[in-house]
């Protein structure tokens, strides 16, 4: 947990009393907006590392992300913090945020209520009793889920600074307590819901110069709490779109991996597959994947070939069929609707396909031994779309969304990472799809007027918006 202080920090020195012991979580961060709040030396002096982040830096992801991540920061506590929680923060750790506030919500909250102008307030309404409120942060200030709520009575002649005493009697005797219940009910989920990830292996090429294929997704995935493995089925010199590249197929390297990672017992919850060098790498490598599966491995087939009716650079009649058969280990494959095509043999039209036609090219995935199944960048009835189809709920899809005219490689691959990422977090197909397409067109619109678009979009700048 890192607590966030404005003031005095007296409940802060409290929560650290409370968990020094515990084997729920550990107090690791202090982060204060002030330099000389007493807070500061309250953390000097009980060893607990502490940081001033100023409203700049607070709302800087740049700097706030690295530093929470840096400290394994699974949950935040609100203890005296003033200043608005970021929506980015907030996004970054849903129903992991909580905060204290000193009357009975909904009553006395809201912009302006804090501290001493609370309890002035409670005072002038003649209420009969106060008393503090646990929250979640929501972007709504003071507005966010009730988790417990202690009162007092008060009586006529109690001042002002009486009141705050009784407030303050209540938070030293119930805070930690509400934190604890917090932070056991997050210990009590699953293990991915708690910083031990599901493990996933990348099975794609890896290039030295731009941000596609495994070094797009290793990134996200990672950022997202994922322990990430990876190997590369070629290395490739740079992004394609320069139209010069060399490239290295490393299936010799794999075929003498497989055997030391079954010797050392490695074993992985998902593997994500791109692209794939050789029918006989695809032959290694679905013999693999289907190995793992029987052990209850997921498998995800993104099978990069190519785009806007054409196969990419370097990809051959070859490349398809090995496509093809990885699909046959497939849980959930992505192919575009140029891959689509080329796969199910199928013919491409420019203009688009009917609801019906997208469907056909769904079930003809499916027929090649894919479970689930989702197109991108499809055209239906003259909207673009993600359809799909997901095998557990038997439910056909499409999904809508505004083309942004800009070409960027890799772009698949962080939809790819995006969605695997949220799909590993037992979030819903389509959900998890929506996400990942959201992502890419912030992404796209972020990034569209930089000069040289054939390395890729800088990951590095945006990873907060995963």
């Amino acid at each position: 947990m890192a607590v966030f202080v404005s003031g005095s920090g007296s409940n802060f020195e409290n929560l650290v009393h409370h968990f020094q012991s515990s084997p729920i979580a550990d107090i690791v961060l202090m982060v204060s907006n002030k330099s000389d709040a007493y807070a500061m030396t309250r953390a000097r002096r009980l060893g607990i590392p502490s940081v001033v982040m100023g409203k700049a830096a607070l709302n800087d992801p740049g700097q706030m992300v690295p530093l929470l991540r840096r400290y394994g920061v699974g949950m935040i506590v609100l203890a005296g913090f003033l200043p608005m929680v970021p929506d980015y923060l907030i996004n970054m750790f849903p129903q992991r945020i909580i905060n204290i506030h000193p009357a009975l919500l909904p009553k006395f909250g809201g912009k302006g209520m804090w501290g001493h102008h609370v309890h002035e307030a409670v005072k002038a309404a003649g209420e009969t009793q106060t008393g503090i409120t646990v929250h979640y942060v929501t972007p709504v200030c003071d507005g966010g889920e009730i988790i417990a709520q202690f009162a007092v009575e008060l009586s006529p002649d109690d001042t002002v600074d009486d009141i705050a005493a009784k407030g303050h009697a209540l938070e030293m005797a119930h805070f930690p307590e509400v934190v604890e219940q917090v932070a056991r009910g997050l210990s009590e989920q699953p293990a991915w819901e708690c910083g031990v990830q599901k493990q996933i292996l990348l099975i794609n090429d890896m290039a030295g110069y731009g941000k596609v294929a495994t070094a797009a997704m290793l990134p996200i995935l990672s950022y997202m709490g994922l322990p990430v493995y990876n190997l590369p089925t070629a290395l490739v010199s740079n992004t394609l779109d320069y139209g010069k590249f060399n490239i290295l197929d490393t299936t010799d390297y794999i075929t003498g991996v497989f055997p030391v990672w079954k010797e050392l017992g490695f074993r992985f919850d998902a593997i994500a597959t791109g692209f794939i060098a050789s029918e006989r790498q695809a032959r290694i490598v679905s013999k693999y994947c289907l190995e793992q599966a029987a052990n209850g491995t997921v498998i995800f087939v993104d099978p990069i070939m190519g785009d806007e009716g054409k196969l990419y650079n370097g990809v051959t009649p070859a490349a398809i069929r090995s496509m093809r058969e990885m699909l046959t280990v497939a849980h959930l494959c992505y192919p575009n609707y140029t891959e689509a095509c080329y796969l199910t043999g199928m013919p491409y039209h420019v203009e688009g396909v009917t609801a019906a036609d997208a469907r056909r090219l769904v079930d003809a995935l499916r027929e090649v031994g894919a479970k689930s199944v989702l197109i991108t960048s499809i055209l239906v009835d003259g909207v673009h779309c993600v359809t799909g189809y997901n095998h557990f709920t038997d439910e056909y899809f499409n999904l809508e969304y505004t083309e942004i005219p800009v070409h960027f490689p890799g772009t698949g691959d962080i939809f790819s990472a995006v969605l695997i990422g949220h799909l590993l977090k037992e979030e819903t197909l389509i959900s998890s799809t929506r996400k990942a397409m959201d992502v890419v067109a912030k992404l796209i619109e972020l990034n569209k007027d930089n000069a040289d678009k054939n390395r890729g979009i800088p990951l590095e700048n945006f990873l907060y918006l995963v």
